[in-house]
């Protein structure tokens, strides 16, 4: 199964990620810390989502459901302030087929998990966020592992060869990888 030898073949790629990204949601202390964050997320996945939507609307029916620009997007403007804006990312994943699209939004798809531990990581620290602000690292709440599953079932029911195998886990590898050295 695709999905298996995705998770096998970026693990190392996922774990770099996510300890950059523990040690950036560390050294949050101010709801202006998080915003920066967000804007830091927001400028990733808005070009991305634009991309990846474009390769996959007419083979994955639930592409609409994915978006996430508009959860970042609330955030912010719940806790809109005089923070600094962030520079767009200068260098993103390459999304110019399918396979590269579904390897990155394996990447996305995958980090709805993450992110509700993330969202309690931030609760912890900046505890005033609890009603407002979460609704990014939150996911599909309730529903995030149902979407996960249906994600990982439309990408193994499809007939892929080696060689687009391959090229679904390099763009993943390289998803996971353009994320962290961005934080650093």
């Amino acid at each position: 199964m695709l999905a298996e030898k995705l998770k096998e073949q970026t693990k190392a790629a996922h774990i770099e990620l996510e300890k950059a990204l523990v040690q950036k949601i560390k050294s949050i202390t101010t709801i202006d810390d998080y915003l920066q964050i967000l804007i830091y997320f927001y400028w990733f996945f808005d070009p991305l989502e634009a991309n990846i939507r474009r390769q996959l609307e007419h083979v994955l029916p639930d592409i609409n459901e994915r978006r996430k620009m508009t959860w970042l997007e609330e955030d912010i403007q719940a806790l809109a302030s005089a923070a600094q804006p962030i520079k767009p990312f200068q260098e993103l994943p390459f999304v110019q087929n399918q396979q590269q699209a579904f390897g990155t939004l394996y990447v996305i798809e995958g980090s709805t998990l993450g992110g509700q531990v993330i969202s309690k990581m931030i609760l912890q620290r900046i505890p005033e966020l609890k009603d407002k602000g979460l609704r990014f690292f939150s996911g599909y709440g309730e529903n995030t592992m149902k979407m996960w599953n249906e994600f990982k079932d439309h990408l193994n029911s499809r007939p892929w060869t080696t060689s687009q195998e391959e090229e679904i886990i390099a763009a993943a590898n390289a998803t996971f990888n353009l994320f962290k050295h961005s934080f650093a």
